[in-house]
């Protein structure tokens, strides 16, 4: 699901030059889809149409972005597989939380969860019980919320994702934070911002890190 954008105020040239890449993957993607089409290759048409839903997501064309996603849902469905089902089920729950939706959203997540853990791919699994875990937090139902992202964070450190595990901390620390245990919440995000720097995420260690001084700013006008 959808965090805060760390890249700040992005150079024109470069937004534009990000544009056209993602037009220029939209076009290629559509190539891709008219072939699998012609050759008969339902799979292909499913895969193609995931990931067009994706890119046009990225393009700001939400509603279309979620019609493509539901078309290759229902062709993983018919080709009854259930990777491609479970991924595109997670997919729509992330497209819904980020448009305001909260309980379709959980639906689905819910049940790509159930899929992923009949095919046992555990990292489908913490990746699903991490966005549950946001659906809860944004309900205020902090145990619930906390218990999703706990597993997630083992799940993940359990198959070695660090970056992963420091982000599911992260999480786990605005939980706390809301729930009144700042210091408890600070302690647990010095800790992922350790993982990240030594994982080399830069990206995600800035956010982490804004977060560590708000936080530590908000400590300071208490006191």
């Amino acid at each position: 699901m959808s965090e805060d954008n760390v890249e700040g105020n992005v150079p024109e040239t470069s937004a534009n030059g990000e544009a056209e890449k993602l037009l220029d993957s939209l076009r290629s993607l559509r190539e891709r889809l008219s072939e699998a089409k012609v050759s008969g290759d339902e799979l292909g048409e499913a895969h193609a149409l995931g990931e067009i839903g994706m890119v046009l997501w990225e393009t700001g064309q939400r509603m279309q972005a979620i019609v493509s996603t539901k078309s290759s849902l229902s062709k993983f469905r018919a080709q009854s597989d259930l990777k491609g089902e479970a991924k595109q089920l997670s997919r729509l729950g992330t497209m819904l939380y980020e448009r305001g939706q909260l309980g379709r959203p959980l639906e689905y997540f819910n049940s790509s969860l159930s899929i992923y853990e009949t095919i046992g791919d555990r990292s489908g699994q913490a990746n699903v019980m991490l966005n549950i875990g946001r659906i809860y937090e944004s309900q205020g139902d902090w145990s619930r919320a906390l218990y999703m992202l706990t597993e997630a964070m083992l799940m993940h450190r359990e198959i070695g994702a660090k970056r992963q595990e420091a982000i599911d901390m992260r999480c786990i620390a605005v939980v706390l934070r809301q729930h009144g245990s700042r210091h408890q919440a600070l302690s647990v995000l010095f800790s992922a911002a350790e993982m990240l720097k030594s994982a080399g995420a830069d990206k995600e260690l800035v956010k982490t890190q804004r977060l560590i001084d708000e936080m530590s700013d908000a400590d300071e006008k208490v006191h």
